[in-house]
């Protein structure tokens, strides 16, 4: 079901009485206080602006800048979520930013397009979200990723229609090996993702922990929170702390694997021997595990996975990534195929229900 939310029912006194005053909670080490708070306002005051201002702009069709206000939204507010954990904020917050950051990337999305249909286009087609740019970490990686780990997994079909942007090619933009596998279970008829990253390092690397067996995988994401931040060298916040000449006005928001969290809660992954690394987001791992725990059993059902190989655990339709639009029926103690003719790694099995 899609969560629809208005700008008017934002109750912007309250979201500006969430901001820390003490970095005793702080969960990133570089932050600084002064920093956060200067981040903090100017990130929440520019929201206010656009959502105030983008009215306006629709009105008088000024398509630039309503391009441009609508981007910065969607970056403000994923850097206000990366700046509010790194600050040890209720993770609540985040859960309640992000269906208005989703309505705010489907407004953007409909002007970018009606842009692409006016004369100053010049008949170009441009990605809303450019996978092929900082695009990928800056907008579509922490969309997906924030989406998953608060609870909004079921929503990530209107952020793929975003990024795929048929209108511009009936095929959409070229797909990457990572995001596809992360919203293969929520996101019907994408087909065999590719195996590789549109950004490459780090983030190809965690595609082999999907094909990886289980029992693998854990030190398999150790090495990869080991050399993330190394490997993020090209990346947009990489080098991006405070250095020790410069004490203050950096618009830092956190080092921080936001994928590494989403693929440790999409897998089940045991985080036990990496749940301390620097880069680990494990509150926001927990925050997710305890949000599936407290789904309705209904909800609950409809999410149970079970590697192909293994029993079904109840009768009804089972559907996996590996055979996009397809249901197949088992019943309760039949084994679950493994797909084994196919390139796909290890095939799981998602339960959708009796009829």
């Amino acid at each position: 079901m899609s969560i629809q939310v208005s700008d008017k029912d934002i109750d912007w006194q309250k979201w500006e009485s969430l901001e820390i005053d003490n970095e005793i909670s702080f969960r990133d080490e570089y932050l600084l206080i002064q920093d956060y708070h200067e981040n903090f306002d100017e990130l929440l005051n520019g929201l206010y602006a656009v959502v105030d201002g983008f009215s306006h702009y629709k009105n008088d069709s000024k398509f630039g800048g309503y391009i441009a206000s609508g981007r910065r939204r969607i970056i403000d507010t994923l850097d206000l979520m990366s700046l509010q954990y790194s600050a040890g904020g209720d993770l609540n917050f985040i859960k309640e930013l992000y269906p208005y950051l989703l309505h705010w990337a489907e407004e953007y999305a409909e002007t970018s397009h009606l842009y692409n249909l006016s004369p100053d286009a010049g008949g170009r087609y441009v990605w809303h979200i450019s996978l092929g740019t900082e695009d990928y970490w800056y907008i579509a990686l922490r969309l997906i990723c924030f989406g998953l780990l608060t609870g909004y997994a079921d929503q990530m079909s209107r952020i793929m229609t975003i990024i795929d942007y048929t209108e511009a090619t009936p095929e959409g933009q070229e797909k990457d090996g990572l995001i596809e596998r992360l919203v293969a279970p929520f996101v019907t008829d994408r087909g065999i993702p590719p195996n590789d990253a549109r950004r490459h390092l780090p983030y190809r690397k965690l595609i082999k922990v999907f094909d990886a067996a289980p029992e693998k995988r854990p030190a398999m994401m150790l090495q990869y929170l080991e050399d993330w931040y190394e490997a993020s060298r090209r990346e947009p916040y990489h080098d991006q702390h405070p250095q020790p000449d410069i004490r203050s006005g950096i618009s830092y928001f956190g080092y921080w694997s936001w994928e590494a969290a989403a693929v440790t809660w999409l897998l089940d992954i045991d985080d036990t021997n990496y749940r301390e690394h620097q880069f680990y987001p494990k509150d926001l791992v927990d925050f997710a595990r305890s949000q599936a725990e407290s789904v309705s059993a209904e909800t609950t059902i409809e999410k149970i996975k079970i590697k192909g190989g293994e029993q079904s655990t109840k009768t009804g339709f089972w559907t996996t990534p590996a055979q996009p639009n397809q249901r197949q029926h088992f019943s309760k103690g039949e084994i679950l195929p493994t797909l084994s003719e196919q390139d796909w790694g290890e095939v799981y099995w998602y339960y959708d229900g009796e009829e």
